[in-house]
């Protein structure tokens, strides 16, 4: 597989599919690299940890796409590649002539992925564009914050995620296509469309009453309590999802005549009297810490969970038992703390098998592996095309 991306997307496509055993060849320009190599946070030892993170199981070719040579050996590789996958801008692939449709000329069997931020159509398709901006013209950012305040972007770069599993899943769905006709294809994803689709529970509601959710912090538009509370030490989310939970809740509370108070009685009733209620609870929840409602509320099977913060989540009992959190040696950051591959494959298991590559660390290995002589190597090194 080869690997034309940077940042997030596109690398965290190429690791999961890495992780899974592919052979991920990251194409890298021989100045700098992979942006994310420098604009994210560095460690002392100058090594980002998102970097080290998503390209974890890849090979590193540093190649100068703009220089006919450098097209030339691309072009090379990806006679003999299964997989491409490419987040450029709109029109950057076709320009450089490394489109799918003249790849596909010369392999005929290639799964050619195009990432991208809004799609191959419409005005926007040449528009660059990241996970902020896609959060906001797909409409989460307008649902996401407290009812008086301005649009909140997502603390974490979900749909930058939400497109890299999508790819995978249409590379993975394309290859395995081909393994029954013989033939490769084209596979286009956006971020807008992952977007679209990650607010489909809100969105669908929309589409069939017109009724924009509007904002409600932490709470959930047509369900009440069904939000984050202040507890003395921190906070808690609590869901009372449905009616048949709302009497144990109130029991949980140590309020049962609550349970029969017409305003509060039924689902209906509650998101009337949203307002009134919160504020009722608010006041509750303040008297106990984390723990002793935890306890309170998991004894009646009411759904509810701690509000953890980052330094929570390597100790927390769950977090632990998952083993999405562990520890990789790197040849030059050393020990860290890192993610794991988060889908457990029972007889054929993911899992990091080596640290991310320096830059162009396997550019003359990759290069030889497609029939290059180390004497055309070195030339190409001597002018710049590699590196």
């Amino acid at each position: 597989m080869l690997e034309l991306a940077h940042l997030i997307a596109g690398p965290v496509c190429g690791m999961y599919l890495a992780d899974m055993g592919a052979d991920v060849v990251k194409i890298e320009h021989p100045v700098g690299g992979d942006a994310a190599r420098a604009v994210y946070e560095r460690r002392p030892d100058g090594e980002s940890p998102v970097f080290l993170t998503v390209n974890r199981n890849k090979r590193s070719v540093a190649l100068d796409l703009s220089r006919p040579e450098g097209l030339a050996i691309f072009a090379r590789l990806a006679e003999r590649a299964d997989v491409i996958i490419e987040a450029y801008r709109g029109g950057v692939a076709e320009r450089l002539g490394i489109d799918y449709e003249r790849l596909a000329m010369v392999n005929p069997r290639l799964v050619y992925c195009s990432l991208s931020a809004f799609g191959p159509s419409g005005p926007w398709r040449d528009k660059p564009g990241v996970d902020m901006l896609v959060q906001a013209m797909g409409g989460l950012m307008a649902i996401s914050g407290e009812p008086d305040g301005g649009p909140v972007l997502c603390g974490a770069p979900v749909v930058d995620t939400i497109g890299a599993l999508l790819a995978a899943l249409g590379i993975v769905t394309a290859l395995l296509d081909r393994e029954r006709r013989g033939e490769g294809q084209r596979v286009d994803v956006s971020l807008l469309d992952g977007a679209l689709l990650a607010h489909a529970a809100r969105l669908s509601v929309f589409l069939q009453t017109g009724k924009d959710p509007g904002r409600h912090g932490s709470a959930h538009p047509y369900i009440v309590p069904f939000q984050a509370f202040a507890a003395r030490d921190g906070w808690i989310y609590v869901a009372v999802w449905v009616d048949r939970l709302w009497q144990p809740f109130c029991a949980a509370i140590e309020r049962p005549a609550l349970a029969a108070d017409p305003r509060f009685a039924t689902r209906e009733s509650r998101l009337a009297n949203r307002k009134e209620l919160v504020g009722f609870l608010e006041g509750i929840f303040r008297e106990r810490t984390v723990g002793e409602w935890m306890a309170s509320l998991e004894a009646q099977d009411v759904l509810c969970a701690p509000v953890n913060r980052y330094a929570d989540l390597p100790d927390d009992p769950q977090v632990r038992a998952s083993g999405m959190i562990v520890e990789e040696e790197h040849p030059r950051a050393g020990r860290f703390r890192t993610l794991n591959t988060p889908v457990r494959l029972e007889k054929t298991p993911g899992g990091i098998r080596t640290p991310a590559p320096a830059l162009g660390e396997h550019t003359e290995a990759v290069l030889r592996e497609a029939g290059l002589e180390a004497v055309e190597i070195a030339r190409l090194r001597s002018v710049g095309v590699i590196a």
